[in-house]
């Protein structure tokens, strides 16, 4: 999903966190879409948070591609803070 000129060096977690952002902009019922002046809040909180490399694809444990859909959205929720 990222970027392949990033070369793995973006937060996994934020990568997460955008990608769940935008599958609730797409849902399919209009009134289920959060508006857009949530979306751009959420975006620039993700934006000002500070980058980590270690928490990059290249520098955790956890890889993405590796995983299963099920443990990639866990760790998702776990992100965004649901249960």
């Amino acid at each position: 999903m990222a970027d392949p000129r990033l070369q793995g060096q973006y937060p996994t977690t934020g990568l997460y966190q955008a990608l769940a952002i935008a599958a609730m902009c797409v849902q399919e019922q209009p009134n289920t879409r959060p508006l857009v002046t949530d979306v751009v809040m959420a975006l620039n909180y993700l934006t000002s948070q500070p980058y980590d490399p270690a928490s990059s694809i290249l520098g955790s444990r956890r890889n993405p591609s590796s995983m299963r859909t099920q443990e990639r959205e866990n760790i998702m929720k776990q992100d965004l803070g649901e249960s």
